[in-house]
């Protein structure tokens, strides 16, 4: 159990800050607290930087004159005060169940949507990752194809007798630009999914 009560701000070790309300506490590997809002948020208790948060929480806040005065009031008006404070018994004291923090609801919804998140976010990534795998064979293609064709005309071999070769390094050449286009597809569509999660407050750790 990490004992965070009085912090302000979590900080992430990719060195997000986060500011919190509330209480924060680790359980099962995660640290659930709600973040500035009132949002309820769990992270792996890995991606946060105890010490860092620590060392903030330790801090003393910054001090601020605001200009303002006591009151000053004389001592009659002052005794007729602490008489009538003194009279006003009407208030009663609050019960147990007043007394007891409010209980944090289930983090079940919330888990499930970070992992929604993550789901998405690789999706975007391997789909990156394959469209730029797919631009490297075609260019890995068209240089084994050029490497062969020299070797032929090196032998002596006349043009017809390689045109296969030739063929297949034609087609490959002109499938290039389209899978530079997808390229760019996959890309700008992972941007424009994380500034889609950035306007909606989603934690980075989700996108990971």
């Amino acid at each position: 159990m990490i004992s965070l009560l009085l912090l302000t701000t979590l900080i992430l070790r990719g060195g997000e800050r986060i500011s919190v309300e509330g209480a924060i506490t680790e359980s099962a590997g995660r640290v659930v607290f709600r973040a500035a809002g009132g949002t309820l948020y769990s992270l792996p208790a890995s991606e946060v930087d105890t010490e860092a948060t620590r060392a903030a929480a330790a801090a003393p806040p910054p001090t601020r004159d605001d200009g303002k005065k006591k009151l000053k009031v004389s001592s009659d008006e002052r005794e007729r005060l602490l008489r009538d404070l003194e009279g006003d018994h009407s208030g009663a004291p609050a019960t147990p169940q007043q007394l007891q923090p409010p209980a944090l609801p289930p983090v079940k919804d919330q888990t499930e949507d970070e992992w929604r998140w993550r789901r998405e976010a690789r999706a975007h990534e391997e789909a990156v990752r394959r469209a730029k795998e797919n631009l490297t064979l075609l260019t890995d293609r068209v240089e084994r194809l050029q490497s062969e064709i020299r070797g032929f005309l090196s032998l002596g071999y006349k043009p017809h007798q390689f045109s296969l070769q030739t063929s297949q390094l034609e087609n490959t050449r002109e499938a290039i630009p389209y899978a530079e286009l997808e390229v760019t597809r996959a890309e700008r569509a992972l941007e424009e999914f994380h500034e889609d999660a950035r306007k909606q407050g989603i934690l980075p750790g989700w996108l990971r």
